[in-house]
């Protein structure tokens, strides 16, 4: 019986990295020969953790890492480190290197950010985590070129690309509408933690002028818990306003929920075009998109850089940033097309059920069996996948 140990944060705190935390943990808990405990990361009293968080680190203070190591060290076979600078305490999240550099069992890091032109000291902690590891995923192909790029005198052996993992979805379409109340509707969403750079109001902006009947664009989510500490609510009702200002109000709905598995699963099956309208290029990896087209959803989304190896052959549209022109135009399209939208629809169907937890789940364990043998090369783990990578490329 193997024991590995996860560094993250996880439920009940709500962002991606735990709800991806605990997808993967769930899918690697189908090994009946393997153990899976966490460490949380958080400021200190903020939550309360069920009895699978083994500990939970004070993420403001330095000791609480080192005596995370230890346990760590003493208690499991391997170590799996989700990666955000903003997770960890010390500047830029500096404190879980000396956590890191005290471990004596085999390490494996998911970079969820990877900047092309990060600051000096994120650099240097990136490299540090690198020389540390014995692997580390990134979870698109682009995420593999930049970090070869950026660190080429780096074990490029190292260096790993396994995609999202997306939920076991059932597809019944109609069915997950007449659970929401949307059997008459043409649906479209856009789900995640609310914040400025998601580009909302281009979102909002594109549906000024359309004649849609029927039509409903759900924003599903609650303000970022980072967001909601700066400025309150204030992204939020600037974006109700502005759907006010321009009469949408028949079409455009705000659900102000953080959806359980089961809720998020109903409202994907059911829209018929996903929206996801990112303003930052350098976005490396949305648990959000990947979701979407793993519940077979038409997708639309700007040209960041997951959205551009996701969405290739066909598994979605892009459209330029700052263009509310071209986004109308391409939810016009997909609205008066059956034909074109059913297309788009099956292709992301079919990637995604190459993408699911349970599978995605094996790969990672895969790769932490294989630590004491040789490093096999970047091709293998693109082999290793039902899909091959420089195929889709």
């Amino acid at each position: 019986m193997k024991k590995i140990v996860i560094i993250s944060t996880c439920p009940p705190q709500q962002c991606g990295l735990a709800t991806f935390t605990k997808d993967l943990k769930q899918g690697m808990e189908l090994d009946p020969n393997v153990t899976i405990d966490v460490i949380a990361v958080c400021k200190l009293g903020q939550e309360q953790f069920d009895d699978s968080v083994r500990f939970v680190i004070d993420k403001d203070r330095l000791d609480s890492y080192i005596q995370s190591s230890y346990i760590i060290n003493e208690e499991y076979d391997y170590c799996i480190l989700q990666h955000e600078y903003g997770v960890f305490g010390g500047a830029d999240g500096i404190f879980i290197n000396n956590l890191v550099n005290k471990l004596s069992i085999p390490l494996l890091t998911i970079f969820h950010t990877i900047l092309a032109t990060p600051s000096l000291r994120k650099k240097e902690i990136m490299e540090s985590l690198i020389a540390r590891s014995h692997a580390v995923v990134s979870l698109s192909p682009k995420g593999c070129e930049i970090l070869t790029e950026l660190f080429p005198d780096c074990d490029q052996h190292k260096f790993k690309m396994i995609p999202h993992g997306v939920p076991q979805f059932d597809y019944n379409q109609q069915l997950a509408k007449e659970k929401l109340g949307l059997h008459k509707n043409f649906v479209m969403m856009t789900f995640g933690l609310i914040g400025r750079g998601k580009g909302l109001e281009y979102a909002i902006k594109s549906l000024s002028g359309l004649d849609l009947p029927d039509f409903k664009y759900l924003i599903v989510g609650k303000t970022h818990p980072h967001v909601s500490a700066r400025e309150g609510e204030s992204y939020r009702y600037e974006l109700q306003n502005l759907v006010e200002q321009l009469q949408l109000q028949d079409h455009v709905t705000f659900v102000d929920e953080f959806l359980s598995d089961e809720q998020l699963k109903d409202y994907l099956t059911a829209c018929d075009i996903y929206l996801s309208p990112y303003q930052h290029e350098e976005q490396i990896s949305s648990g959000t998109l990947s979701f979407a087209v793993g519940a077979g959803a038409a997708v639309i989304a700007t040209p960041y850089w997951h959205a551009q190896d996701l969405l290739r052959d066909d598994r979605g549209i892009l459209t330029p940033f700052h263009n509310i022109d071209a986004m109308r135009e391409n939810i016009s399209q997909l609205y008066h097309s059956e034909r074109l939208l059913a297309w788009h629809r099956y292709k992301a169907r079919h990637f995604g059920e190459q993408t699911t937890w349970s599978l995605i789940s094996k790969m990672y364990l895969e790769l932490l069996y294989n630590f004491t043998s040789p490093v096999r090369s970047l091709e293998y783990y693109e082999n290793y996948i039902s899909f091959d990578i420089r195929r889709e490329a």
